[in-house]
C-alpha cells in the first residue's frame, strides 16, 4: 500500500456501504487521500430481459440516475467537505466492477462493508471475492475505523506474505500512534485428520510442539521490520487459525486485523480455503488484508 493516495470506497447505499465510507474517511483525512465511490448495479436475470426488454432497460437507466442522485448527496454532506470525493455507478457484478474501478483509477486500496449477519456464515459474499481477487489491500469494516484506533493485531504465518501485511500495519500504527499485536497460531487440524487413517495414522509421530519451537522463525520474521519507537508484542497459541485470530482480537479489543493473503483459487480454494476470508467473515473489528507482490488478478 505504500503512500495513500487514491481509495476506492465500495458503496451499496445501504448500512455496509456507509460503514466502508466512514472507515474510507478516517484513513483519508490522516493521508489526505482522494476518496472515489463505486456503487454497482446489477443486470436483471436474463428471462426477465427476455421477457420484458423495453422495461427492463427503462428500469436499469432509471435505477443508475437514482443511483447517481444517490451517490451526489452523500458527496455534498459536511462529512465530507474537507476531501476530495468522486462517484461512479456502474453495472456488472459488484466484485468485479469494484476492482476493475480499482485497477483504472490506480487506487492504493479498496474499502468495502462486512457481510451483514445472514451472510456470515455463508460463503461467497462480495467483500470475501474482492479480498480473494482484487491486487491492491482491501479493508473490510464491519463497522467503522476507529478515528483513534490504538491496537492493531497482526497475525503472521511467517510468510513473505505475511512480512508484507505486517509492514502495512506498522505504517497504520504509527499514523494511529497505536500498538501492534503480532500472533503466530499453531494450527495442527490437517495432522489430527490423519486420525481416521488407520496404518497411516499409526506410522506418524504425533508433533509436540511449544511456543520456544519458534524463536527461530520469530527472529527471522522481526528482523524484517522496523520496530523502533513502536509498542509491539508477540505470542504463539494453538488451535484453529481464524477462529483464534477472531477470538484473540476480541480479548485485546483490537481496533483492526491486519493480515496477508496467499491468493488461492479454483480447486486449492475449494480444498483448503482461506484463513484471511474466514477472518473477514466472522470479525466484528476491521480487517485489512494485504496481497503477495506477485498476485495478478483474473476475472473468475
Amino acid at each position: 500500500m505504500g503512500q495513500l493516495k487514491r481509495i476506492v470506497v465500495g458503496h451499496d447505499l445501504k448500512t455496509g456501504g456507509e460503514t466502508a465510507l466512514k472507515s474510507a474517511v478516517v484513513l483519508a483525512g490522516r493521508c489526505n487521500a482522494a476518496l472515489r465511490l463505486v456503487h454497482v448495479v446489477e443486470p436483471h436475470h436474463l428471462y426477465q430481459r427476455i421477457s420484458h426488454p423495453m422495461a427492463s432497460k427503462n428500469n436499469l437507466e432509471e435505477i443508475v440516475q437514482q443511483a447517481g442522485r444517490k451517490l451526489q448527496e452523500v458527496i455534498a454532506s459536511w462529512e465530507l467537505a474537507h476531501l476530495r470525493v468522486e462517484y461512479e455507478v456502474h453495472m456488472g457484478k459488484p466484485f468485479v466492477e469494484i476492482i476493475l474501478a480499482a485497477r483504472a483509477w490506480r487506487a492504493d486500496l479498496i474499502v468495502v462493508g462486512g457481510p451483514c449477519p445472514q451472510q456470515s456464515h455463508f460463503l461467497g459474499s462480495n467483500a470475501e471475492r474482492v479480498v480473494r481477487k482484487a491486487p491492491v489491500p482491501v479493508l473490510v469494516a464491519r463497522k467503522p475505523l476507529d478515528a483513534k484506533a490504538k491496537c492493531f493485531l497482526v497475525p503472521t504465518d511467517f510468510s513473505s506474505g505475511a512480512q508484507k501485511a505486517a509492514k502495512e500495519a506498522l505504517v497504520l500504527a504509527r499514523s494511529f500512534g497505536g500498538r501492534i499485536f503480532f500472533l503466530h497460531v499453531l494450527d495442527l487440524t490437517p495432522l489430527y485428520a490423519y486420525g481416521s487413517g488407520g496404518d497411516i495414522a499409526a506410522s506418524l509421530p504425533m508433533l509436540k510442539l511449544t511456543p520456544e519451537d519458534f524463536e527461530t522463525d520469530w527472529e527471522f520474521f522481526l528482523s524484517s521490520l522496523v520496530l523502533e519507537k513502536i509498542a509491539w508484542e508477540k505470542h504463539t497459541e494453538e488451535g484453529r487459525a481464524a477462529k483464534t485470530i477472531v477470538e484473540r482480537a476480541e480479548a485485546i479489543h483490537a481496533d483492526a486485523i491486519v493480515m496477508g493473503t496467499h491468493g488461492r483459487s479454483g480447486l486449492e480454494q475449494m480444498l483448503l480455503g482461506s484463513v484471511a476470508e474466514a477472518v473477514v467473515r466472522t470479525a466484528t473489528c476491521p480487517v485489512l488484508t494485504v496481497r503477495p507482490d506477485a498476485f495478478e488478478f483474473r476475472l473468475p
